[in-house]
Formats: C-alpha cells, structure tokens, sequence
C-alpha cells in the first residue's frame, strides 16, 4: 500500500518513479494506492500512466480509490484519463481476486465532498461498494478516510486500508503533536475480528516530515 503521494511542491514524478521502484521491489501480487496521489493538474496525466507502467510489476493489478484532493485537482480529467489504463479504479464498486480458486473481493470508496453530509454519504457509498457481494465473502476495503473503518465493520468487511491522516506528519515518539487529530491516526487499529491500516503517506502537506517518515506498507494474507 502506498497513499498520500501529493504530487505537486514536495513530490515530482522523478520522487513518484522511485516510489514505484521501490514498491515493485517489494515483490508483492498486489499494489493498491489510497488516495490523493493525482495533487497537481499539469503533472495528472503523466503520472497517470506513469503508474499504469507499473500494472505488469503487480501480478494481481494495481487498485486504486480517490481522495478528496484529486476532486479538487481536475478530477474530471483524472476520471478520463484513468479510464484509459490497467489500473482498477474503486469508486463505490468492488471486484475480486481469483486465488486458489477462492474468490477474495476488494471494495473501494469515492471521498465525500459534502462535508456536512458526510457521515451519510458514508453510509450510502459503502453500500454501493460492498453491494452484490455474497455474504461471508473475505472483504478488503480502499477508503482514503478512515472512519470509513466504522462503516466497514457494521458490514463485516475484514479488512480496511485508508490513509489522509498523513499520521499526522509531525510528531513525537510515534505521537502525533500537530491537529487535526483523527479517531484512526496511524497504523493498526480492530474491532473484534475487524481491522483498519491507516497508512502515514508518502508526501507532504508542507515541506518535511519529523517523528512520521513515509512508508510503504507490506501485507501477508492468510487464510
């Protein structure tokens, strides 16, 4: 998992190539992006098929969701040209992944705009996300806030992978010391059999990060 890129001021494409480069060395099936990664109109087309270059590295594709930054970077322009790829855009859908003949499912959220009805348009976007997927299925989740993460456990999906927070970007001993403070900052939180990873993002919102480097998240699925 890779979030939060920012291209723009902070992160070129040079800085989004090694990124990638990086994120194909990990040697994973999988890679999925969680957000706000196409910040900066005049560099969205290039490093929309800039990733798309990378969808052969990933045996199992790359999966994609957005954040509230791309709606607000030429999203309709984003939406085009992403049509034009390999990469799996989630936008209140799901799709699966065959493996050892089982069906594992990855649902993936649109970022509510609305901020006064946002808690709603929550509600309504997971249930277009999860729709049609039969009952007890393994369920992994892209949503760029996560307190989508509440919404996923009401509908036992397992998994949630978000970003936004940026971890917080500054803080101390793992302690984030600059608002906002989200209820889901960084790294692992359950709920019962429920998990969220609420990665800590790969840009900036200003020009550093102190006590909160960027990552690339790594995970083994069993089951």
């Amino acid at each position: 998992q890779i979030s939060d890129v920012h291209l723009g001021p902070y992160m070129d494409l040079e800085d989004l190539r090694i990124l990638l480069e990086e994120a194909a060395a990990t040697k994973t099936d999988m890679l999925v992006i969680t957000g706000d990664l196409f910040d900066n109109d005049p560099m969205n087309f290039k490093a929309i098929n800039m990733v798309n270059e990378y969808t052969e590295s990933f045996p199992q594709g790359i999966y994609y969701c957005y954040g509230n930054h791309e709606h607000l970077r030429g999203f309709a322009g984003i939406e085009i040209g992403l049509a034009q790829t390999k990469i799996h855009v989630l936008k209140n859908t799901n799709e699966y992944v065959e493996i050892a003949g089982e069906k594992l499912y990855f649902a993936g959220v649109d970022y509510p705009m609305d901020r006064e009805h946002f808690a709603d348009m929550q509600e309504i976007y997971m249930d277009l996300a999860v729709k049609d997927i039969p009952e007890n299925s393994p369920v992994i989740l892209l949503a760029h806030h996560p307190d989508f993460f509440d919404s996923a456990v009401k509908r036992n999906v397992q998994l949630t992978l978000s970003g936004h927070t940026h971890g917080g970007q500054i803080g101390i001993m793992g302690v984030p010391i600059v608002p906002p403070v989200f209820k889901y900052m960084r790294g692992l939180y359950q709920q019962d059999k429920n998990y969220c990873y609420v990665h800590v993002g790969n840009g900036s919102w200003f020009p550093y990060r102190f006590g909160c480097p960027p990552e690339i998240a790594v995970f083994t699925l069993e089951g």
